[in-house]
């Protein structure tokens, strides 16, 4: 499970503290002790009870930044200081965690707020419960490099505990380790987050489980190579399909070698054509190419039948 740091109580910070803090000292966000030495200062941060309210009110009352894609993170978070500077490894952020009986959760269901789907991160986060009783967690373990990433996979999912991000913890998620099936909490909380944002982000899978039968789900982050792939397939000319024959054979990245697989077999006229396209996918001696390609057959044929 993610890591309990038990960082000193101390005394009250402001917001711009803790990022001149993390810029002076250089912090190697993809660095489990580097982040765990932050802890102190994040939790100095937590025990400002007002700098939160009053972001949000400033922000209420200026009417700038609402809405215009400057605070746009999506529709549990506020975003406390997002990335500026060049080479910059880290953003902050407040998560918000809408209780069952709370309007927003019944309205938006708890899908937007990724409660009941165990999943993994593919970047470190340090995170402090701020407000509220937390968001409870089913915690497991696992082993990212004995995992391939296709669908339905066997996997080693080692169950640790069920506990709650109540105010003033602090804990440390570690990339492709620590999986959580989060649960909301009694009443609406709020957490402190300190986020990797390093190069490995987008380049690591991140996964959703199946933790009653030991699966994997899916893959949940994108991948912008991967989403421009279907639409050179469809519109290229010949040297998109060279393109991407050669990244489907011997592309470092499995996920996008797969990618171009799948974006080839998009373009095929009928169902048997896009089936040997993947059939070539599984005789793949990558084991996520082959399993990706695998389950999508048995999808199609499940179509066809």
């Amino acid at each position: 499970m993610p890591l309990v740091i038990d960082a000193p109580q101390g005394d009250a910070i402001e917001l711009d503290e803790l990022v001149e803090y993390l810029h002076d000292a250089d912090i190697d966000t993809s660095d489990h002790d580097a982040m765990v030495s932050v802890a102190p200062m994040l939790k100095r941060l937590n025990n400002n009870r007002t700098f939160l309210s009053d972001l949000a009110l400033e922000e209420l009352k200026k009417r700038t930044s609402i809405g215009n894609g400057t605070n746009n993170y999506g529709p549990q978070v506020i975003m406390l200081y997002a990335p500026t500077r060049r080479f910059q490894t880290f953003f902050l952020r407040a998560n918000f965690w809408p209780a069952t009986q709370d309007h927003i959760l019944k309205a938006s269901g708890p899908e937007q707020f990724f409660y009941h789907h165990p999943h993994d991160h593919s970047f470190n986060f340090l995170t402090s419960g701020y407000f509220g009783p937390g968001y409870s967690s089913n915690y497991y373990t696992y082993d990212y490099e004995q995992t391939a990433g296709y669908p339905g996979e066997p996997v080693a999912l080692k169950f640790v505990e069920k506990s709650a991000l109540h105010e003033g913890k602090v804990m440390l998620y570690r990339a492709c380790v620590d999986i959580h099936d989060q649960l909301p909490p009694e009443s609406m909380s709020i957490s402190l987050n300190i986020m990797e944002l390093t190069v490995r982000g987008g380049v690591l899978d991140q996964y959703s489980f199946d933790v009653e039968r030991n699966l994997v789900g899916t893959m949940i982050n994108r991948m912008s190579m991967a989403c421009l792939m279907p639409m050179i397939a469809q519109l290229g000319d010949g040297d998109a399909a060279d393109y991407l024959e050669e990244t489907a054979r011997s592309h470092l990245s499995e996920r996008v070698r797969f990618s171009a697989l799948k974006a080839m077999a998009g373009t095929q006229p009928d169902l048997d054509s896009t089936i040997a396209v993947f059939e070539r996918g599984t005789r793949s001696d990558s084991a996520l190419v082959a399993g990706w390609a695998k389950h999508k057959i048995d999808r199609l044929e499940s179509l066809r039948a």
